[in-house]
């Protein structure tokens, strides 16, 4: 039956060559992590939601508020479309396709989907304090490539992306406003957000639109300190548990 991405009433619309920003989960929740942050330093309201009888009956509970699961923040220079909850793979496609129409209605200049990945393995130390982040535009020709790589978003050259940001890029081929997804490497350790890759998403935003100007310090505290319970957790003990398997991890090939 399809979505329709429609705005709050009373609500203050997009202006014209608005950016568009995109979040649902993945790897590290470190997109979560940054939706979040700015939703909350900036105290954006809910400008729109998506509606669709394909939606899982879940109810987000947000400051004694009743929230939609997929629901769109802003103000005039920018929107930010979030999702709590992974959506199924035959959603995906639609859900991107609603998106792109929905800014072109809108006038919106960018299309652009936040994504955490666990990265092909790199010669850099494992405990490295710093965020990889790439960039990948559905048409090369639009422009945006020297702008991500000047906010510091390396090219992608080879990779898989899934999921709503990989529907995006597809449908972004034939789109009418320019499509690109910004991915940072993240640490996928169970129960733990990625607090550290959300920071480096925004740092990046923040490089790409001047509008943003968010202190990503509170976030990178939590995530010292998040590093620190684990460090504590993982001391040896008398009996030394098993190694994990990692499972679930999107790859990056460089």
């Amino acid at each position: 039956m399809g979505y329709t991405w429609r705005d709050e009433p009373g609500v203050q619309g997009l202006a014209d060559e608005a950016v568009v920003l995109v979040s649902f989960p993945s790897a590290g929740l470190a997109a979560t992590v940054a939706a979040h942050f700015i939703v909350q330093s900036l105290k954006l309201p809910r400008i729109g939601t998506f509606e669709s009888p394909d939606l899982p009956p879940l109810a987000v509970i947000q400051g004694g508020q009743v929230q939609p699961p997929i629901r769109v923040y802003g103000r005039s220079e920018f929107a930010l479309v979030v999702s709590e909850f992974p959506v199924p793979p035959d959603q995906a496609t639609p859900i991107a396709e609603t998106l792109l129409a929905g800014a072109a209605t809108r006038h919106a200049s960018m299309v652009l989907s936040l994504e955490g990945v666990v990265p092909h393995p790199t010669p850099e130390p494992e405990d490295s304090a710093d965020e990889s982040m790439w960039a990948i535009t559905s048409r090369p020709e639009d422009g945006l490539v020297g702008r991500l790589q000047k906010a510091g978003a390396r090219t992608l050259a080879d990779g898989v992306i899934g999921g709503v940001s990989g529907a995006l890029l597809i449908a972004g081929i034939r789109a009418q406003v320019p499509t690109a997804t910004l991915l940072v490497s993240a640490r996928t350790t169970e129960g733990y957000p990625d607090h550290r890759a959300g920071a480096a998403l925004i740092e990046t935003l923040d490089r790409l639109l001047p509008v943003l100007k968010l202190d990503t310090g509170p976030l990178r505290s939590q995530a010292e300190m998040i590093e620190r319970a684990l460090r504590a957790a993982m001391k040896p003990r008398s009996k030394p548990a098993p190694e994990a398997t990692a499972s679930g991890e999107m790859t990056i090939y460089q």
